[in-house]
């Protein structure tokens, strides 16, 4: 199921995210690294000040100025938002998709911020350059998953910043420039890994068609390749996890002996299998 099916299936967002961008010399955005609690399915994560919206709140752009003081101590009003994005899905380990709705407010330069130990344990201005270089991207291994899933991500103090933060901010930026549409984007990808492995001696028997399996997400038909010959895993992971390698066009590879699954930034899925 692909993001606009997902977000048509979603009706309202739920919750709300501040994206805090300082103009001054150095253009950057902040970002909170959330303190570890069972209850949070983003426990640990870095993510931007936010969360869902209590019923008092008037609307969704309240949401994001209360958890902004809440979770960081920086009280902006209503003026300083320069741009209400499209809302944003947010996937969870388990449960349902969450609609966000992104906020961006602009601010003169960067402003010192106090977490809330409960909600968070840093927060950090990092510069838009460091979005904008493809060295400081690459695919990783990420806190809690198996190591064969391989995300898009930028470090950040020895914690990778990923998922739901990591594609809400590349999509703010216009990154990758020039890229196509996500569908098309997400094919590109598992086109490469098929061509890597017939470069690897791996024997094409199927080429792309779609597949009567279904996608975990929705139910919908994934696009399937057969293959013949060992999958070198090694090889794979350490070849798509070059820095700049994947400048990001997807979501997640998982790389398996058996197989391997692209999932693009869409949410569509594209399988070869052996």
């Amino acid at each position: 199921m692909i993001v606009s099916e997902l977000k048509a299936a979603v009706t309202e967002p739920e919750a709300a995210v501040a994206i805090v961008h300082a103009r001054g010399e150095r253009e950057s955005i902040l970002l909170i690294r959330r303190s570890e609690r069972k209850d949070d399915p983003w426990s640990g994560h870095w993510s931007f000040p936010g969360g869902r919206r209590d019923a008092d709140d008037p609307d969704l752009l309240h949401t994001a100025l209360r958890e902004l003081e809440e979770e960081c101590g920086i009280t902006l009003g209503r003026g300083e938002m320069s741009a209400a994005l499209r809302p944003a899905l947010a996937r969870r380990a388990a449960g349902p998709f969450v609609l966000v709705a992104p906020f961006v407010l602009d601010v003169g330069g960067e402003l010192p911020a106090v977490v809330d130990g409960e909600e968070a344990v840093e927060a950090v201005w990092i510069p838009l350059s460091v979005w904008r270089d493809p060295g400081k991207h690459r695919l990783r291994a990420v806190p809690g998953l198996p190591g064969n899933m391989l995300f898009p991500a930028v470090d950040l103090n020895g914690v990778p910043v990923w998922g739901f933060t990591y594609r809400l901010t590349m999509e703010w930026l216009g990154l990758p420039a020039g890229a196509g549409s996500l569908e098309e984007a997400g094919f590109q990808v598992a086109s490469r890994v098929l061509d890597f492995l017939v470069s690897h001696g791996v024997r094409v028997k199927q080429d792309w068609q779609d597949s009567h399996m279904q996608d975990p997400v929705g139910g919908q038909k994934a696009r399937l390749a057969r293959v013949e010959g060992m999958i070198p895993v090694k090889q794979l992971v350490a070849h798509f996890s070059k820095p700049g390698e994947l400048f990001p066009n997807l979501n997640i590879i998982e790389i398996r002996p058996d197989g391997v699954r692209v999932v693009g930034m869409g949410f569509e899925e594209y399988l070869i299998l052996n």
